[in-house]
């Protein structure tokens, strides 16, 4: 018994051994810790890319509407339609039914700016004849009195498929990615629109 007793104890002893000394599992468990944080920082960079993609689109259907607004000396409600369908192509293939459009067309005078007509779509269209709204007014470096200032603003709601992740991070779920182009009139200094 005592024999069987120190063969146990020497066998344990070398097995010991050989597990401290054994070196091949060492990658796998360092692979096993380093795994998730190699996750997060690829999903991360995943998400920022696309946010960044989708804002590059954002700022492409501003200037889009805005410069093909500015190259009428008048546009239809047919025109305007398919100035909106062509930033609902720019954003292809994320739903653009969640880009806001609005272009206004600010007649800037003496007294003041006035929103000659505006046009929306997914979004709520300025009053004509009141002052241009919040972040539509034309700066005063481009505002010339007698002329009109094409304003193109397109806004897009992104949320992330890792919403709840980076809620906890960011404090945000949904980020608003928006961009406004100022462009004056090519054919004279006023555009018309007409039904």
């Amino acid at each position: 018994m005592v024999k069987r007793l120190s063969l146990l104890e020497a066998g344990l002893g070398r097995l010991a051994r050989r597990f401290v000394g054994e070196r091949s599992g060492v990658s796998a468990v360092e692979f096993a810790l380093i795994l998730p944080l190699m996750l997060i920082i690829y999903a991360g960079c995943g998400e920022v890319t696309k946010a960044l993609i989708l804002d590059r689109k954002v700022s492409r259907a501003a200037s889009t509407i805005s410069d093909l607004v500015a190259q009428q000396s008048s546009v239809s409600s047919t025109l305007m339609t398919s100035i909106f369908d062509a930033t609902a192509a720019i954003m292809e293939p994320d739903d653009s039914s969640i880009a806001k459009v609005v272009i206004v067309v600010v007649n800037v005078t003496s007294s003041g700016q006035t929103v000659a007509w505006s046009k929306a779509r997914n979004d709520t269209a300025a009053t004509t004849g009141a002052a241009p709204p919040t972040g539509l007014t034309v700066p005063s470096t481009i505002a010339t009195v007698g002329d009109e200032v094409v304003v193109g603003r397109v806004t897009y709601s992104y949320t992330s498929p890792f919403a709840s992740v980076m809620q906890s991070i960011t404090g945000s779920s949904t980020y608003n990615l928006s961009h406004v182009f100022y462009l004056k009139p090519r054919q004279g200094t006023t555009i018309a629109f007409t039904n």
